[in-house]
């Protein structure tokens, strides 16, 4: 059976369609990835070509080719004179004010307080032979007359015995006399009875006799020993008499309880009406007649200060008058004249500075002694203690300040050791307190001892193990910085000018760190080995930077000009 053949269906014909339409549109596709492409290489080449323009024609500066100078084989340096110190070193410690001495009062009878001076009271002045308090006298009045009393009975009775023994002697004189004559009848009597003139009776009445007067002489006797012996008794007596008296009296007199010194009262703790035993302590005073500074000294100050023995020939009379005591000031003699109340530290005179707002005082005062016997073991320094003998110092405006306890003041002790010293600029330290040293072209590095600071330079001792074999009367000191510095290198010595400050630089003595300025940074030609760069001075860096392998930076800013920048 034969289809007739119908309308085409919409699925075919959209078949078809697609098949007759795809060779058409497949060559448009490369034809538009093609032309996109060239359009971003075209857009790019022009960008980067604008960024030349403007990097080749504006933002590039031609840099003046710089001149480097031909380089030695020697490291230039800044030197100056090794100056020798002369006149005294200055050694500064720090210190706290201390009292010359405390006196702690008390009673030494007990009584009731009847009266009590307005000054007993803490912070106030006290003056020497000032009334504090008076005790009740009345039982000790009393006291010193019933001893009073029994002194007269007792010399009464000793009068009355000394009678008795003026009586009793007279007695004995006359017993004597009767024995006299009753001995000398006796032998009459014997001489008759022998030519048989005398009976035994009589012979018998006259012995009688004599015995009966040689006991009444001899009852005298003792009679006047024992009234002896009681005399004396009565004089002892009246001995312990009289001691219990003054005893009596001087407990009277402890009554009224005075000040021996003029000071301030620093503590006070009895008020009138009360009652107070036999020591019992009620006030403490300060003496303000002179007052002590206590310092540390470390071992290496006191090398310095045991160094200047002979520092009594550098002071004059006037300084050193400041190390005696006034005769009768606080009980004690005067010194000699240069000598210290410890023998193992001289008389260095000293400064007491302390700041009052805008205003510094100073006192004059000398090292005295060493507090204790040596070094105080828990912070293994010297105390020393300084003696100021005027407290009230004096400033231009007039006013009077006093030294009191407790000030935290500065002492600057002025040393003259016997060794020789020099002094250098403070750059010239290096870390771990070494110098170098300019000697015959070569560098010597050098240890150091740090001895002070003065305003503009540092004192200096020279190790004198290490210095042997250095001329150090022809060597100059280096102030410049040195990169990789070593022993014996050499040098090119070049003298500071006089017009140039004495210091090139500032240096942090802990840190050891130098900065110097742009003049000695660019003006010295470095070695090939020193790790140092010429620079222009032309150069429109704005920072040049130098920089060691010893670690030292050295900067120096150039400002350029406004116009010069904008360019």
């Amino acid at each position: 059976m034969n289809a007739t053949p119908g309308p085409p269906s919409s699925h075919q014909h959209e078949s078809s369609s697609s098949s007759v339409q795809l060779p058409e549109e497949t060559p448009a596709e490369p034809r538009r990835g093609t032309l996109g492409r060239l359009v971003n290489v075209i857009v790019s080449s022009g960008i980067l070509a604008l960024c030349v323009f403007g990097y080749t024609f504006l933002g590039e500066r031609e840099r003046p080719e710089r001149a480097k100078s031909a380089k030695s084989g020697k490291t230039t340096v800044t030197t100056q004179e090794l100056r020798i110190h002369s006149g005294p070193v200055p050694i500064d410690v720090n210190g706290v004010a201390v009292p010359l001495r405390e006196i702690r009062l008390a009673t030494e009878v007990s009584g009731r307080i009847v009266e009590q001076s307005r000054n007993l009271r803490t912070g106030r002045m006290v003056e020497a032979g000032e009334v504090l308090i008076r005790l009740d006298p009345i039982e000790y009045e009393l006291e010193v007359k019933r001893l009073r009393a029994q002194a007269s009975q007792e010399a009464a009775e000793v009068a009355s015995v000394e009678v008795s023994i003026g009586n009793t002697h007279e007695l004995s004189k006359l017993a004597q006399q009767q024995f006299d004559l009753a001995k000398s009848e006796r032998d009459r009597v014997d001489i008759l009875a022998k030519r048989q003139a005398a009976s035994a009776t009589e012979l018998d009445a006259v012995k009688r006799a004599e015995l009966t007067a040689k006991a009444s002489f001899v009852e005298l006797g003792n009679r006047l020993r024992e009234l002896e012996s009681q005399r004396l008794l009565l004089l002892e007596k009246r001995a312990m008499t009289d001691v219990l008296l003054q005893r009596a009296q001087l407990d009277l007199s402890r009554c009224v309880v005075k000040t021996p010194i003029r000071g301030r009262v620093v503590a006070s703790t009895v008020e009138e009406d009360s009652y107070v035993p036999a020591g019992t302590s009620f006030i403490t005073i300060e003496d303000t007649s002179a007052v002590e500074v206590r310092c540390n000294l470390t071992a290496d100050q006191m090398i310095w200060v045991w160094s200047s023995g002979g520092i009594t020939r550098f002071i004059e009379p006037s300084a050193l008058e400041l190390a005696r005591v006034a005769p009768g000031d606080a009980g004690e003699s005067p010194l000699p004249m240069g000598t210290s109340e410890d023998d193992r530290v001289p008389p260095i005179p000293a400064t007491i500075s302390y700041k009052f707002g805008s205003e510094t005082h100073h006192w004059p005062a000398v090292l005295q002694r060493i507090d204790g016997a040596g070094i105080d073991p828990q912070t293994r320094t010297y105390p020393c203690l300084f003696r100021v003998n005027t407290p009230q110092s004096l400033v231009s405006t007039g006013r009077r300040q006093q030294l009191t306890r407790g000030m935290f003041v500065s002492v600057v002790m002025d040393t003259q050791p016997d060794q020789t010293l020099y002094e250098v600029a403070e750059t010239a330290i290096r870390p771990g307190n070494r110098v170098w040293l300019s000697v015959d072209g070569r560098l010597r590095v050098l240890p150091v001892t740090i001895v002070s600071r003065l305003p503009e330079s540092i004192v200096i001792a020279m190790d004198p193990e290490k210095s042997q074999g250095v001329s150090l009367a022809m060597a100059e000191i280096i102030v410049s910085p040195v990169s990789d510095p070593l022993d014996g290198m050499a040098i090119a010595a070049t003298p500071m000018q006089s017009e140039e400050p004495a210091a090139i630089g500032s240096s942090d003595p802990r840190l050891g760190t130098e900065v110097a300025t742009l003049a000695e940074a660019t003006g010295n030609s470095q070695s090939e080995d020193s790790g140092y760069e010429s620079v222009d001075p032309q150069s429109d860096d704005g920072i040049n930077e130098v920089t060691g392998r010893s670690g030292v930076l050295t900067s120096a800013v150039k400002a350029e000009p406004a116009m010069e920048t904008a360019q």
